[in-house]
């Protein structure tokens, strides 16, 4: 079996791998709930929340609508099929994103991960299937943008994850070869199916514990287990 180069580099997503973005989802969505007195449960409403954004996204990746105007066309649908007459998404967007942004967070031991990468020398980016105008402020503001050598989001790639364009743009920032680089995030389908077709290695950010498509992924579900797992040394983790 042939060796793998060594590893030089390492790809994190950014939303539910490095920050805390379904916190703040739910919280964006409870005051919505609170200010339209919905009552569907917690997690259909999040579960219809994401489907809108699913539908709305390539619209977005498309330059068709922009970031706001996205927003404002998700939360018009939301609560129109909510039953809300007359939804008005300029108000809900506001309303939404200003408890959004108030739970801004990063997951635990973000930041110590990426200092024990940086201290084991390897080269760190993150790719994000999301605006540069969103993803840079939140990675700011959770103090974790001077940790990384590279920031990639929609507008930085030819295509965005799981198209391999996505990957290798990433891999072409960092001076590395796919083969030297390890992709780690949260989705199966965007942090790891893709990366593996694109020649990168890959790491399953698997928190609820589910049942990997492939047994032979390496898994991790808190951050904290990320640097044993890539073998980097107790000095550098």
């Amino acid at each position: 079996m042939p060796t793998l180069p060594a590893l030089q580099a390492v790809i994190l997503d950014l939303d539910d791998t490095l920050f805390d973005d379904a916190a703040c989802t739910r919280a964006g969505l409870q005051a919505l709930a609170a200010a339209h007195r919905l009552t569907c449960a917690p997690d259909d409403l999040f579960a219809r929340h994401a489907a809108h954004i699913r539908a709305i996204d390539p619209l977005l990746f498309q330059g068709d609508v922009d970031a706001h105007g996205a927003r404002v066309l998700r939360f018009s649908r939301l609560l129109g099929d909510l039953g809300v007459p007359a939804p008005d998404g300029e108000a809900a967007t506001r309303l939404y994103r200003a408890a959004y942004r108030q739970a801004w967070a990063p997951l635990e031991g973000a930041a110590d991960l990426l200092r024990a990468l940086r201290a084991a020398g390897l080269k760190v980016a993150v790719l994000t299937n999301y605006v540069r105008a969103v993803q840079a402020e939140k990675l700011a503001h959770v103090d974790l943008h001077r940790l990384v050598d590279a920031l990639l989001c929609v507008e930085d790639m030819p295509a965005p994850k799981p198209d391999p364009r996505a990957y290798h743009a990433a891999c072409a920032a960092l001076g590395v070869a796919p083969a030297q680089a390890v992709m780690v995030g949260d989705s199966w389908a965007n942090d790891v199916a893709g990366a593996l077709a694109a020649g990168l290695r890959a790491v399953w950010v698997n928190r609820p514990g589910h049942r990997a498509p492939d047994p032979a992924v390496p898994q991790v579900q808190t951050l904290a287990g990320l640097p044993a797992l890539l073998g980097l040394s107790p000095a550098s983790a």
